[in-house]
């Protein structure tokens, strides 16, 4: 009992002195991240460290220990706010963006018009042939502007998963639109 006090006052001595050079150090190498959510990782790490004092024995290098607990919650941020997947990104050759383009009327002209609510049925009829859960994830974040994260929460599901499933869609919705304009 006194040896795991000693080791918690240690921890405890380490957090309050080092603690501001830890957040520091996770926004240097996090990417994006706010002010926030860098104190939230270190505290997490101090959380999670200190709740385990009594199951692991002591660490003999405090400092390099908490640091590569940092490292590893920061690979865990990074990948829980992975980039999300945009159909931003299926600009043509001309780089043009077919799929975006047809939300927004570029003309007035008959033919600009008539071309457009063409495009938009082909969109609608692709869309409509995706796998149920494809058309969900697609719908939910490119239509409705819902973020991986909200939908991960609502839906139960990883965010891995839902991203998997955006990409999947939008592959199998290129395929489609590319069949339909043939």
């Amino acid at each position: 009992m006194a040896m795991e006090q000693n080791e918690s006052s240690k921890w405890y001595a380490f957090f309050t002195r080092d603690g501001e050079k830890l957040v520091r150090f996770v926004r240097s190498r996090a990417h994006r991240i706010s002010e926030m959510d860098a104190e939230d990782i270190v505290a997490d790490v101090m959380l999670s460290l200190v709740s385990r004092l009594e199951t692991s024995g002591p660490v003999e290098n405090i400092a390099a220990y908490a640091y590569r607990s940092v490292r590893n919650k920061i690979a865990d941020y990074e990948r829980s706010h992975a980039k999300e997947t945009s159909l931003d990104g299926m600009a043509d050759e001309d780089g043009e963006l077919p799929l975006l383009s047809l939300i927004a009327a570029d003309s007035e002209e008959p033919f600009a018009q008539e071309e457009r609510a063409e495009r938009m049925h082909r969109l609608t009829d692709a869309i409509g042939k995706l796998e149920p859960r494809q058309r969900a994830i697609l719908i939910a974040t490119e239509l409705k502007g819902k973020s991986f994260r909200e939908l991960s929460e609502e839906w139960g599901e990883p965010i891995g998963t839902l991203l998997s499933r955006k990409s999947r869609a939008v592959k199998t919705l290129r395929i489609l639109l590319e069949e339909a304009e043939r």
